[in-house]
């Protein structure tokens, strides 16, 4: 088990993977890589393999709210971590 803290929620991913293509999807949420996973030290079950059985733009979850791991299920729109836009476009506005 870790220690640090989770990584912030992050948009969907979009990854074009060929045919046999395989990618580590991390369920844990520490991954420098998110939403990939790049510690093999993870628990297996952080580690979501996903092999591409054809060519295809597979949309990688970067929340972790999925119900559908490692696919993104639009759980992202309901998280509330986020500073709301008009309070990041004020700032900007200056």
């Amino acid at each position: 088990m870790r220690d640090e803290q989770a990584a912030e929620p992050r948009y969907p991913q979009p990854v074009r993977m060929r045919p046999g293509e395989t990618r580590y999807w991390c369920a844990c949420g520490h991954s420098d890589a998110a939403p990939f996973c790049t510690d093999r030290r993870c628990p297996a079950g952080d580690r979501v393999a996903y092999t591409a059985a054809k060519e295809e733009i597979v949309l990688f979850c970067g929340c972790g709210a999925t119900s559908r791991p490692p696919h993104c299920d639009g759980a992202h729109v309901g998280l509330k971590k986020r500073t709301p836009w008009w309070q990041r476009w004020r700032r900007g506005s200056g």
